[in-house]
């Protein structure tokens, strides 16, 4: 498995979530287990406080979501279970790696929105990593 993203490595998203959680009432995250991304949150991670889950499965489709204009992705689990996730990469190179057929792992965590943000608070799977299968025989499409 390729290490495609780890939310640790990309400190212009985590910057952009503190700032969000520290400025407006409106966005960002409740921080409940410390501010987003900071040594605090990553140590209620890594000590199980915030608990990590991780499914694993096949891609099973690489889409423009929302309005045409969001990279996602269909993950399938073993079970037929169909869940959609954005196509976070910490490169370029990286992000070509989603192809359907693909064997794909993600961490996350559960992390509520603040109470005022345009959900009131509701619950959202916060990407941690996501690991890819680049192997040959990792059932990828060929053309």
């Amino acid at each position: 498995m390729r290490m495609v993203y780890r939310l640790q490595d990309d400190v212009v998203r985590i910057r952009q979530i503190q700032q969000a959680t520290l400025r407006t009432e409106e966005f960002g995250i409740e921080p409940t287990h410390g501010l987003f991304g900071s040594d605090e949150w990553w140590e209620k991670v890594a000590s199980g406080e915030l608990p990590v889950a991780t499914i694993s499965g096949q891609i099973s489709r690489v889409y423009m979501g929302s309005m045409g204009d969001w990279p996602e992705f269909e993950l399938t689990e073993s079970d037929g279970t169909k869940s959609s996730w954005t196509r976070e990469a910490n490169s370029k190179e990286l992000s070509e790696l989603y192809v359907v057929g693909r064997a794909v792992e993600i961490d996350f965590v559960l992390q509520r929105h603040k109470p005022k943000s345009y959900d009131g608070g509701a619950e959202h799977k916060i990407l941690i990593a996501v690991r890819i299968d680049v192997s040959p025989e990792s059932g990828a499409a060929t053309d």
